[in-house]
């Protein structure tokens, strides 16, 4: 009875574990078994390593330990330095005969699923003599495929005000070599966070909890796809971000790049003591067609503005020069410092060119990081554009003139100095509307300052992603 109740120890530890690689110790018993691989493909070479330690302080009879997979599979190999193997169209069975103690059965079964799923190997070990069977199952999922499935989240490098409506991307990738079918896509949205859109805008989600997930169907070798989303973060905090990836009987060659986090700073308006006004009347621009006026901030506070908004509200016309929204209303930004005491003066554009009533009532000015607008990499874009024609201008600013791609998004760069190691971006970058653009440098916002105010600058023009 002693040999019934060790291999009942036995039996009951190996129900609990569903491991591929694992070890049971169990009183006058060490069981290892290790599957490899896990996943595999479908048609493939798996196997398993069974070793059977006899630690009961002397020689037992017979023992028996059965193999038998849930779905059909070809038997490629089996080896046993212990005792003898018999099998037929369903099973295989082990015999470690006459085990002296300390002795050790090794076993090791080749077999090639040949479908797709969940495979169960149900190992089952009992002793001559004894009646009791016990099992336990090993599981291995057999993938139709194999692929190299990728995901990455972009979010915004800067702190962003709370209520500003803000875009990141996911970007999904299937490095092959198969095609990956039923991938699914899923982002976590973290507390704290409104969703205003989702693009492309026809793609369809279903939403569990805070979850987006995506069906995107099948993504071949090489392909893959960016999904863009619209929020709007409404509480100063840290917000963490994720996206996963995958795909049903896939195996995927690196798995550690199926799943993405990344943290985003949402903030509240820095303290300093603005004021907004117009110094000017609203006037046609006939260069561009835009309604355009100057507005005067002031920092009458005793703290410096590292950097400064002007959120304009209740708009009937488009602010066609702002760069983001905030609570629904559209701001520019001033992107350098505005010490206490000082003064800058700020175009605004509006589109369309039909005057419109105004009140300095709707300027509202914040203290704000200084945002970075370094430009990216050369690297990461088209080639740079050559600029046909550059004007300076005798009210001080100046005109690029380039050819262009309707429809396509450009941003045009700037330097004191030709090698543009101090490059700074233009905002907004824009919407080419024609095969020649005419664009203008008239200083802030979208520069930190004229173009003569400089003793010389330089400009280049890039071609967005």
């Amino acid at each position: 009875m002693k040999v019934f109740s060790n291999l009942r120890r036995l039996a009951l530890l190996l129900l609990a574990l569903q491991a591929a690689n694992w070890t049971v110790s169990a009183q006058g018993f060490d069981l290892n078994v290790s599957v490899t691989p896990d996943p595999v493909l479908v048609n493939g070479s798996l196997t398993y390593v069974l070793d059977l330690t006899n630690r009961t302080g002397f020689s037992l009879p017979n023992i028996y330990i059965t193999n038998t997979p849930s779905a059909l599979v070809n038997l490629l190999d089996v080896t046993n330095n212990h005792g003898t193997i018999l099998t037929n169209t369903t099973s295989l069975l082990f015999i470690a005969e006459s085990m002296t103690n300390g002795a050790t059965a090794h076993m090791v079964l080749v077999i090639q699923p040949l479908s797709v799923g969940l495979l169960t190997n149900t190992i089952g070990v009992r002793a001559i003599e004894v009646t009791n069977f016990y099992t336990t199952n090993v599981v291995t999922e057999v993938a139709a495929a194999q692929a190299d499935l990728g995901v990455t989240l972009t979010l915004p490098a800067q702190p962003v005000v709370v209520n500003d409506v803000i875009t990141f991307q996911t970007a999904i990738t299937n490095a092959g070599p198969d095609t990956a079918a039923g991938v699914v896509l899923t982002n976590s949205l973290p507390p704290g966070v409104v969703l205003q859109a989702v693009s492309p805008a026809g793609q369809a989600y279903s939403v569990v909890d805070t979850n987006l997930i995506f069906s995107l169907g099948a993504l071949t070798n090489g392909t893959g796809m960016q999904l863009q989303f619209s929020i709007l973060p409404t509480n100063a905090a840290t917000l963490t971000f994720s996206a996963v990836i995958g795909a049903p009987d896939l195996l995927d060659s690196n798995p550690t790049n199926d799943t993405a986090t990344a943290s985003l700073s949402v903030i509240n308006y820095l303290p300093a003591d603005l004021q907004a006004v117009t110094n000017s009347a609203q006037v046609i621009n006939p260069q561009n067609g835009l309604i355009e006026q100057s507005v005067l901030i002031s920092n009458v506070g005793t703290n410096d503005a590292p950097a400064v908004r002007l959120v304009v509200a209740g708009l009937t016309n488009r602010l066609f020069n702002a760069v983001g929204t905030n609570s629904g209303s559209p701001y520019v930004v001033y992107g350098t410092n505005l010490m206490a005491g000082a003064g800058v003066n700020l175009l605004l554009q509006y589109s369309p060119r039909v005057p419109f009533p105004f009140t300095n009532g709707q300027l509202q000015p914040f203290a704000v990081p200084v945002p970075d607008l370094t430009p990216p990499p050369v690297a990461s874009r088209d080639a740079t554009l050559t600029i046909s024609r550059l004007l300076l201008r005798t009210n001080g600013t100046a005109l690029l003139e380039f050819p262009a791609t309707p429809g396509v998004r450009y941003t045009v760069v700037y330097s004191a100095d030709a090698s543009f190691s101090n490059a700074l971006m233009a905002l907004p970058s824009f919407v080419a509307p024609a095969s020649l653009v005419q664009w203008l440098d008239y200083g802030p916002p979208t520069t930190l300052s004229l173009p003569t105010n400089t003793p010389r600058r330089f400009y280049r023009v890039y071609r967005n992603p």
